[in-house]
């Protein structure tokens, strides 16, 4: 597996995959405008396409974060995909990295909590922040 920048062919496969998912925060316009901003990031097993993410810079609030972090096809889920993408995230060496997952995905939380994110704050009611340098 490789995290690497998304191609345009990616960027299809990523688009096409999204169809199937019923994810109103991961829109077609907000893919294709990642894409087209290169900031559309995806893990990849050769040719195909397992998950996508976003590293958006926050230059207000001095990080880059990370966002619509998504694995493609259910049977691919609970593979490892999501810690190999935080930890080559990690390994980018693009400073500080920032997530804001829901405050109730357990998952994602811990996740991030083993991969050496601290929990900075809860804002929202629902949102937490968590960072890494």
């Amino acid at each position: 597996m490789e995290l690497r920048k998304a191609t345009h062919q990616d960027l299809m496969k990523v688009v096409n995959a999204l169809r199937y998912k019923d994810l109103p925060y991961i829109t077609k316009s907000l893919v294709e405008s990642d894409y087209l901003q290169q900031r559309l990031y995806v893990v990849a097993d050769g040719a195909k396409v397992l998950a996508t993410v976003s590293l958006v810079p926050e230059p207000d609030y001095n990080y880059t974060a990370i966002k619509r972090l998504c694995i493609l096809n259910k049977k691919n889920q609970k593979k490892g995909i999501a810690r190999f993408t935080i930890r080559s995230i990690s390994n980018l060496k693009i400073g500080k990295i920032g997530a804001t997952p829901w405050d109730t995905n357990n998952g994602m939380c811990h996740l991030l909590e083993t991969e050496g994110f601290i929990l900075e704050y809860k804002f929202n009611i629902c949102w937490c922040f968590y960072s890494k340098i």
